[in-house]
């Protein structure tokens, strides 16, 4: 008896990991998510880049 009360949990277990990871998959944030890191990362590039240009003239007011 004791070890079906273990499989039970066992497949209860593997059936509510797959049911997060088809959440997870289909979930429209995954992909908003990486948009913005995507950003992110040209945001830097950017940045890097003018900071390696030194013709920008800096003025503080």
């Amino acid at each position: 008896m004791e070890f079906i009360g273990i499989g039970f949990l066992l497949v209860g277990v593997i059936v509510l990991v797959l049911a997060v990871r088809y959440a997870i998959d289909t979930s429209k944030m995954i992909t908003r998510m990486d948009a913005m890191l995507h950003e992110m990362r040209l945001l830097r590039k950017d940045i890097w880049e003018l900071k390696d240009n030194k013709h920008i003239v800096d003025k503080k007011v």
